[in-house]
């Protein structure tokens, strides 16, 4: 077997809902969760997503202290190789998320983390230091 991946994805992602669910707490699930089907695909035997860790993002960004604790937990409950968070496009608050747990997985795991966020994006310049953040557009559409 390949790198073990965790992957941080918000509620719209995992396909639970979208603004009316900004406010759900942190669950994990097995495997690969929405876009991880095709990251997935894409990382072939090379790696496998042993997990996906989900929050709604005003819950996150509400809570930080709380949740940074919890999904640092999760995400270590994996013993993965390499967290992927994202891609927070430029979404602000999902942005912010995926820069938390960049920090979080960088301070305590010392393990590598790359996302996906958009150049404008507050979590890619207040977090650069703590993942690779791939450049991406503007929107997910």
């Amino acid at each position: 077997m390949g790198y073990r991946i965790v992957h941080y994805i918000n509620q719209f992602f995992a396909n639970i809902g979208g603004e009316e669910k900004a406010d759900i707490p942190p669950e994990k699930h097995d495997g690969f969760v929405g876009p991880g089907m095709g990251l997935s695909n894409a990382i072939g035997d090379a790696a496998e997503i042993v997990g996906t860790v989900v929050c709604g993002d005003s819950y996150f960004n509400e809570n930080i202290e709380e949740v940074s604790k919890t999904v640092l937990d999760m995400i270590k409950s994996y013993n993965p190789d390499l967290v992927i968070v994202g891609p927070g496009f430029n979404a602000g608050r999902y942005g912010m998320a995926c820069g938390m747990v960049a920090k979080i997985v960088d301070e305590n795991l010392h393990i590598p983390v790359v996302g996906g966020l958009y150049i404008e994006n507050p979590g890619a310049e207040m977090y650069k230091r703590h993942a690779f953040f791939v450049e991406t557009g503007n929107s997910a559409a």
